[in-house]
C-alpha cells in the first residue's frame, strides 16, 4: 500500500550494515533513530503522538530556562549599573562632606561674616541663671 514505507523498511536492515565515512577516513555508524529525526519520519509514529504531553512539557521547560537566562542577565546588568551609581554617589558624598567641613571651620565662618559687615565677638558668652519662681511668672 505505502510503497515509500515498504521501501524504507527494506532499506533499514541494509542501513544497519552500511557505515558512513568521515573526513578522517574512519567509519561512524549513524543510528536509525538519528536518521528518523533528521528526515522527520519520527513525527508520524504513534508513540510520538502518545508522548506529546511530555514533549510539550519539555518544550515548555526549555522556553522557561531560556527566559530565566535572559532575566538573570538583565538582573546582572542592573546590579553592575547600580554598583557604578553607588560608587559615583559615594565619591560625590565624600567631596561634598569635605567641602562642608572646610566651610564650617571658624576661620572660614569669620571671613564670610566679615564680608557682610559683621564682626566676630571676642567676649566669651555668659551663662544666665534665672530662678524658677521668676521663670514661672514670665510664662503665660
Amino acid at each position: 500500500m505505502n510503497k515509500l514505507r515498504d521501501k524504507q523498511e527494506e532499506e533499514a536492515p541494509a542501513a544497519k550494515t552500511r557505515k558512513a565515512t568521515t573526513r578522517t577516513g574512519g567509519s561512524v555508524r549513524v543510528p536509525r533513530l538519528m536518521i528518523g529525526v533528521l528526515n522527520g519520519s519520527f513525527l508520524t509514529r504513534e508513540k510520538l503522538l502518545g508522548n506529546m504531553p511530555f514533549i510539550l512539557f519539555c518544550a515548555g521547560l526549555m522556553i522557561t530556562y531560556i527566559a530565566y537566562g535572559y532575566h538573570t542577565e538583565r538582573v546582572v546588568r542592573d546590579l553592575h549599573r547600580t554598583d557604578s551609581e553607588l560608587k559615583e554617589l559615594r565619591s560625590e558624598y565624600i567631596t561634598v562632606r569635605a567641602q562642608l567641613e572646610k566651610a564650617e571651620q571658624q576661620s572660614q565662618v569669620a571671613s564670610g561674616i566679615g564680608q557682610l559687615g559683621l564682626k566676630e565677638s571676642r567676649v566669651p558668652p555668659v551663662k544666665l541663671e534665672v530662678e524658677e519662681d521668676r521663670l514661672e511668672r514670665t510664662r503665660p
